[in-house]
């Protein structure tokens, strides 16, 4: 696979990744309904998988370079 092929499969991945944290946050929030506990532990769960998603995709652009 090429480098040009392998940016392309990561970036994707990363989308997708940032898709799935999106849907479980939207379904956490209408699940917890007016429980602002929960909506507060989906709010942080969603920062800290987008924070993830990003350093694994930071590391994978740095090895294929």
């Amino acid at each position: 696979m090429s480098n040009e092929h392998t940016l392309k499969a990561i970036n994707a991945a990363y989308q997708k990744h940032i898709t799935i944290l999106y849907k479980t946050l939207y379904e956490s929030i209408l699940v917890a309904g007016d429980n602002q506990q929960d909506i507060q532990s989906a709010e942080e769960r969603f920062k800290k998988g987008l924070k993830f998603a990003e350093q694994i995709r930071k590391k994978a652009l740095k090895i294929i370079k």
